[in-house]
């Protein structure tokens, strides 16, 4: 419940216990840490705000992925926006017009929309530390965190391990609703209720982290991949190759692309993903480990310089 003191900042967005949910949680999180005030409110809870906002408003309201007109006019001060390109529709782009600026979780993102006309800067974002000690990590182990989404490239990491009866074991967790059919047997589906901490476990568990994304807002299964020090094997095209190189991970290059949204979908190439998979099989476990390390150290830079950017735009 938010209190009648109005906080200087309040998170607008849907709450849809996945990426979006999350979203909120992080940046609210962010802004408390840096100082500020922060509090969060679904797009539902308009009319219960106007109560409030007839005598007093919040500084700032934020928008997450879409701007939602029901609430423009309820800031005192600014408008933001923390966009999701490949989810903001052609349609809704006059809307752009009530925002004061969008604050970009990517570069990529902050070409989208500054290219709309709107005053743009670039925040960055992070995600959850998943990490765990005491799990020993086992770099045979590969892992593939569909969810909700159907923009992971499920289809592609599926179709090769079919391919590839001898390949190792492939842990997959994904939404029961989009379970397409079976799954090849050198495939472990997990598509029931998992308790976080199972989940956790798994993650640290499994060394390699399939990522082949066709479109990201941001990318957490990306970020969560490299904050417990796993070989993150992504997309070479934008936003994934922003967060992953060679240095911290294996980039696939993309065959094709299509418009999605303000943003794009760019399709994996299978050829070349079958052929990164292979050399990582075939890859010493000394030379994973310190890809791992190195992916570890690239989430403590993304993490820190997000946090930053939070105390520089936002308090």
């Amino acid at each position: 419940m938010v209190s009648e003191n109005l906080p200087s900042t309040l998170i607008l967005g849907k709450s849809n216990s996945y990426g979006l949910t999350r979203d909120a949680e992080i940046l609210q999180d962010a802004i408390k840490q840096a100082g500020g005030q922060a509090e969060y409110a679904t797009i539902k809870q308009r009319s219960w705000w106007q109560r409030l906002l007839r005598t007093k408003r919040a500084k700032r309201i934020i928008h997450l992925e879409r701007a939602f007109p029901g609430w423009f006019g309820a800031a005192s001060e600014e408008t933001l926006l923390v966009p999701n390109q490949e989810r903001f529709p052609h349609r809704q782009v006059g809307r752009l017009r009530q925002v004061s600026r969008v604050l970009a979780k990517t570069r990529h993102g902050e070409a989208v929309f500054s290219a709309q006309g709107v005053a743009t800067s670039y925040l960055g974002f992070s995600s959850p530390d998943r990490r765990m000690s005491g799990v020993e990590k086992d770099f045979s182990r590969f892992f593939h965190l569909a969810g909700g989404s159907t923009l992971k490239g499920t289809e592609d990491v599926l179709a090769l391990w079919a391919k590839h009866p001898e390949w190792p074991e492939l842990y997959l967790v994904q939404k029961q609703a989009n379970v397409a059919g079976g799954v090849p047997r050198n495939v472990t589906l997990i598509s029931g209720y998992m308790d976080d901490k199972a989940l956790q476990v798994l993650q640290n568990g499994c060394g390699v982290h399939l990522c082949p994304s066709r479109a990201e807002g941001w990318g957490h299964h990306l970020i969560e991949g490299l904050s417990v020090g796993a070989v993150v094997v992504t997309t070479d095209a934008p936003p994934m190759n922003e967060h992953v190189d060679a240095s911290c991970g294996v980039l696939v290059p993309y065959q094709r692309s299509e418009p999605r949204h303000l943003g794009t979908n760019f399709y994996v190439d299978p050829t070349a993903l079958e052929a990164a998979i292979e050399r990582i099989i075939a890859m010493p476990d000394a030379e994973k480990r310190s890809l791992g390390e190195a992916a570890r150290r690239r989430y403590e830079a993304i993490d820190a310089g997000f946090r930053q950017r939070v105390r520089d735009l936002l308090v």
